[in-house]
């Protein structure tokens, strides 16, 4: 029988019901197009019936904006009299009076002119929540209380209109309206947004550069912390974001540990937990210090004493409690007679754990410290050739959310602005609204290519190269070409329109950026074959999010919006499942973050990593992984493969390494093919030679029944090697 709900508990819950729905389009500055982006879904919900008006806009003399707003009822505004003078806002009472489903209603964060019923705008929408009416509203993201501050100390300004962070955290649904930098500054040149003396005094404060990059970095990094908790309360298995947990005592050398976990944190944004495992004759002024250092980094510190099982059991244990991903700790050098009586808790902790990775941390000192600077003059948005074509990049966590529209919509202004535009090839999948747009727009026919003694339509290179247009629009990155075409893939097609001189705006879904790919497979459970090489992205001169909730999607997958009818049901059971979703929503918003920060902390000394890999079946993941780790770290790449003699290799071998060479190399790494019949002796010789600040290793393949023979090799580096830190990848083929 079913347990009977709390009486207070029904209420909460019937209150729930009959409440409106607040969905708030969320942006790093004025001008993203917030208010265009939130009347498109207005418009969209009239469509389908839904009684909506709008409550209060400001169309900031945006004709395309006055455009969408024609079609709507309008409710007046209400007129207040303040020292004789008139002034014009929402008007509460008309609104509820009028009772619609749903109302626009922007500027979430206004105060409201004195004589309101409220002070604040959030205030009416809480309101008219309570009303049972649904609220579409806009707010940029340094009008959120908690980012204000870090928003005033940048841009030097005071912000006077903010919102509660319980406003966000109590919203039904949240949007990020994504746009680049050098496309914020052509709309607030193009589109007259302020006169000419407003917009010279904007681009001297708020709208510099470096203003303009921290709050498009805190939108995104904000975003994706709102969806991590979805994950988390779904009770995902995936873990996209990192938290680290180190293995600490009251050492002097534990400080060190914090240091470096607190350096990777600043990269990725990861939550770190001190675990200091305590014993009888520990120095509490050295917990003192490891406690402070802890508290300075925002970290949480745990003390553990009166062990009732093993150190191993106990990092375990918190680890599955916490979804720890990475685990820091110190060297531990030891005979190997030990190691056979009892294994190194390194080896313990990777038996009886999945997708985690152990660092140990060496005795080499950092040249540079990986933690981020505070301030960076940002100059170029990315180092380019003049002579080169520049690259914008369309990206979402998956198809349908609407990245080729959006690419579309844009074309039509640079179109509008004389641009010579050139659509090369663009897959509608049979979408009315995105084939619209194609309007008015020269498009470049396919080319036929014979194969098979079939003519298949494939994008002609050749005429597009011919034509130099300013910019061409070739849709869909991933493509691989029909056979018999000048390149295997759509992005090479793309290399040589840029070599060329011509400028080109592309799609790609986060699935298939090559590194991620194995993060794909194990959130979705699907191998996604048709990859982009990380190098390229990375040499993108603007990388756009085209954001959109899990639900969203859902519902556009249903209209038969993204897919034919008869593959709905077959994409909802499978890859478009929400926890999919979530997951990748997630991962697509920090990577994008990433490539932001990027441009905002470049390095001046590039580290290396240095990864050895074996040919086996999970060498492809370890390159994949040393790849993602030395992106993240914006370091140099080099994969060694150590052989005994390259003579005597096997022709499967001989295919293996090759194609491991050209991975490493799409992945923007460097590959080194190295005899030598002693494998512990030739990494010590490239760890001299090379000095690298991170060696990478996989997790040994097996553990035998006879435990000295366990990860032997793994063991002989771990005693080795105690200068530089080493990076012990964490098998994810094991469920958890």
């Amino acid at each position: 029988m079913p347990k009977r709900l709390d009486p207070d508990e029904l209420l909460k819950q019937i209150v729930k019901l009959s409440a409106g729905r607040h969905k708030i389009f969320l942006g790093m500055a004025p001008g993203v197009g917030k208010t265009y982006r939130m009347l498109e879904e207005a418009i969209e919900l009239k469509k389908k019936g839904v009684d909506i008006v709008i409550g209060y806009l400001e169309s900031q003399n945006r004709s395309e904006n006055q455009k969408l707003i024609e079609s709507f009822e309008i409710i007046p505004r209400k007129v207040f009299n303040v020292n004789n003078k008139e002034f014009y806002d929402l008007d509460l009472e008309s609104i509820i009076e009028r009772r619609p489903a749903t109302v626009v209603i922007d500027e979430l964060a206004h105060n409201n002119i004195p004589g309101s019923l409220n002070q604040k705008r959030y205030q009416d929408i809480e309101e008219l929540l309570k009303n049972g009416i649904s609220v579409l509203s806009t707010l940029n993201v340094h009008q959120l209380e908690s980012i204000a501050p870090i928003a005033e100390k940048s841009i030097g300004l005071k912000i006077n209109e903010t919102v509660p962070d319980w406003v966000l955290n109590k919203s039904d649904e949240i949007v990020l309206v994504d746009i680049s930098i050098d496309e914020l500054y052509a709309r607030l040149e193009n589109k007259q947004i302020y006169s000419q003396e407003q917009l010279k005094h904007a681009m001297k404060y708020f709208f510099k550069r470096n203003n303009l990059y921290l709050l498009r970095d805190l939108a995104l990094n904000l975003l994706a912390e709102k969806v991590e908790v979805e994950v988390i309360s779904e009770k995902l298995k995936a873990r996209i974001k990192e938290r680290i947990l180190i293995a600490a005592s009251p050492i002097q050398s534990s400080l060190k540990l914090i240091e470096h976990a607190a350096g990777i944190a600043a990269i990725t944004h990861a939550n770190i937990d001190v675990l200091c495992i305590l014993d009888k004759q520990s120095d509490e002024k050295l917990i003192g210090k490891l406690r402070e250092m802890t508290k300075a980094n925002n970290a949480n510190f745990i003390l553990l004493k009166d062990l009732n099982r093993s150190i191993s059991d106990e990092l375990v244990h918190f680890i599955k409690l916490n979804r720890i991903t990475q685990i820091i700790m110190g060297y531990s050098k030891r005979g190997t007679w030990k190691d056979f009586i009892d294994p190194p808790i390194v080896f313990a902790l990777l038996k009886k754990t999945a997708n985690i990775d152990i660092i140990i941390v060496g005795d080499k000192e950092i040249k540079e410290p990986i933690t981020p600077p505070k301030e960076k003059n940002i100059a170029l948005v990315r180092p380019t050739n003049q002579n080169f074509g520049k690259l914008k990049i369309y990206i979402g966590m998956a198809p349908g959310v609407g990245k080729t529209y959006k690419m579309l919509q844009d074309a039509q202004e640079v179109y509008e602005h004389k641009k010579n535009i050139l659509l090369g090839v663009i897959d509608t999948h049979g979408r009315h609204q995105t084939a619209e747009l194609m309007e008015n727009l020269p498009i470049l026919p396919n080319k036929l290519i014979e194969h098979k003694g079939k003519y298949l339509p494939e994008f002609d290179l050749e005429a597009a190269i011919l034509a130099k247009p300013e910019v061409i629009l070739v849709d869909e990155l991933a493509h691989t070409n029909v056979p018999g075409s000048i390149n295997n893939k759509r992005y090479q097609d793309v290399q040589y329109l840029l070599r060329a001189g011509i400028d080109v705006c592309s799609t790609v879904n986060i699935q298939h950026i090559e590194s991620l790919n194995d993060i794909v497979e194990q959130v979705t459970g699907i191998k996604v074959r048709e990859t982009v090489p990380d190098w390229f992205i990375s040499h993108a001169s603007e990388i756009v999010l085209i954001d959109l909730s899990p639900e969203a999607l859902q519902e556009r997958l249903k209209a038969g919006k993204v897919y034919s009818v008869d593959k709905i049901e077959q994409a909802l059971t499978n890859f478009f499942q929400k926890k999919n979703l979530i997951a990748l929503r997630e991962l697509s918003l920090r990577e994008v973050a990433e490539s932001v920060e990027h441009v905002m902390y470049p390095k001046e000394r590039k580290a290396k990593v240095l990864s050895f890999v074996d040919i086996n079946f999970d060498t492809l993941r370890l390159i994949r992984k040393s790849a993602r780790i030395a992106n993240r770290l914006q370091a140099e790449l080099i994969v060694m493969h150590i052989t005994e003699s390259t003579s005597k290799l096997s022709e499967d071998k001989k295919i293996a390494i090759i194609d491991l060479e050209q991975l490493i190399v799409e992945l923007g790494g460097d590959f080194r093919l190295v005899e030598g019949k002693n494998i512990i002796n030739e990494i010590q010789n490239a760890e001299e030679k090379i000095n690298p600040d991170y060696i990478v290793i996989g997790e040994p393949e097996s553990f035998n029944q006879f435990k000295f023979f366990n990860g032997l090799v793994t063991k002989k580096i771990l005693n080795t090697i105690t200068n530089t830190n080493i990076w012990i990848v964490g098998n994810y083929s094991r469920d958890e």
